[in-house]
């Protein structure tokens, strides 16, 4: 959401400039809002795999996407080994199922370790794509500092860190869990003079888009943080990155040491702040892999069947009766789901019908909705 907020912001002026319409829809948008965007559907539209999912079973919306010509799908390195990422690829060929054109299909990312195989995941199956890759390598000065003792001697560490650096800007405070990250601010706040501040997705959201705000501004203070504020943020006035722990991956440090001094020709700065000696270990291979330029290849997360249940009800809903001919067709041109036997695609409407999810019809070989079809799919948005 933070990122959508972030797109939402640089584009919006580019969009004015060439007439198109704006909007952003996802879980912290409000309701007169949400009205607003379906009833008067703009040119372009921010949103997340778990909304667009909603919007593919709206009657309004539909009818606007009918038109859809491109889709982007930024940061695609985080849904490639997910089951977020199933349900996206589903999504998409619910989208192109829908309109009148051939979709345009954009990947973007800074922590693709497989080209080839991320490009496949964007387009899906039966389509050729074009991979276009920045040559240009980011330097990165990033310190590894161990600290023999508890959490509050790390934020000791920290703030006597911070303080000799004098910055008169943001620092970025990474961890890996939302209770190290409340943990640790609260230590901070009680033992610094600094500003302290907090930001996860759990965070009202208030206090997230304040906090999002006063980075862009350039407040000096630490803000402790999860993924939440990871990705692709264009947050220029932050000087330095420190993450507590090992970041377990070399894209995940990448991300995060990235947000810092973020243009294109300043080297990343961070420092890995670490009380353990396996992090510490950790954390210098990472550091190493990423000096070689070796990024982690993201492994697609095939087959998801329980994903797959919840499109074919979303396919019944948004569709009417459909043959499991067209339906089998629709879903194997998803990457992820390549591999998919009829079979297997049988087997899981019989579940579903036997659950009164559906009706499946095996002498027309057809299904659709039926009444619980609309509970079962609108609890099950998030996988």
């Amino acid at each position: 959401r933070a990122l959508n907020r972030d797109v939402f912001r640089r584009i919006t002026k580019y969009a004015h400039q060439s007439e198109l319409t704006i909007e952003i829809r996802h879980g912290d948008t409000t309701q007169k809002d949400r009205k607003k965007i379906t009833e008067n559907p703009p040119d372009v539209l921010i949103t997340t795999p778990e909304t667009l999912v909603i919007l593919l079973t709206q009657a309004k919306y539909l009818d606007a996407l009918s038109d859809l010509e491109w889709i982007v799908v930024d940061e695609v390195h985080e849904l490639l080994s997910s089951e977020r990422g199933t349900q996206l690829s589903l999504s998409v060929e619910r989208l192109e199922f829908n309109s009148k054109f051939p979709l345009t299909k954009i990947g973007l990312s800074a922590t693709v370790g497989n080209f080839e195989e991320a490009g496949k995941f964007v387009v899906g199956t039966k389509r050729k794509c074009e991979i276009i890759r920045d040559t240009s390598v980011r330097k990165y000065d990033v310190e590894i500092k161990y600290v023999d003792g508890t959490i509050s001697d790390v934020a000791e560490k920290i703030i006597e860190h911070v303080s000799e650096l004098d910055l008169d800007s943001p620092i970025l405070l990474f961890t890996n869990t939302r209770g190290e990250s409340e943990f640790l601010a609260s230590i901070l706040k009680e033992k610094s003079t600094i500003p302290i501040e907090l930001h996860h997705g759990s965070l009202s959201k208030e206090v997230r888009e304040e906090t999002e705000q006063n980075l862009r501004e350039g407040k000096r203070g630490i803000v402790v943080c999860t993924s939440s504020l990871e990705l692709g943020l264009d947050i220029g006035s932050v000087e330095l990155v420190i993450h507590y722990g090992s970041p377990r991956q070399v894209s995940k440090l990448v991300q995060r040491i990235g947000r810092s001094r973020h243009n294109r020709n300043a080297s990343a700065k961070g420092l890995i702040i670490t009380n353990n000696s396996d992090d510490e270990y950790e954390a210098q291979a990472i550091l190493q892999r990423i000096q070689e330029g070796s990024i982690e290849e993201q492994k697609i997360h095939d087959g998801s069947l329980d994903v797959l249940a919840h499109h074919l009800v979303g396919l019944a809903m948004q569709i009417g009766e459909i043959s499991i001919d067209k339906a089998f067709d629709l879903i194997t041109r998803a990457y992820p789901f390549r591999n998919l036997k009829l079979e297997e695609l049988v087997d899981v409407l019989d579940l579903l019908d036997s659950n009164y999810l559906i009706f499946f019809d095996r002498t027309k070989m057809t299904f659709w909705k039926k009444g619980r079809s609309f509970k079962y799919y609108f609890e099950n948005l998030s996988t």
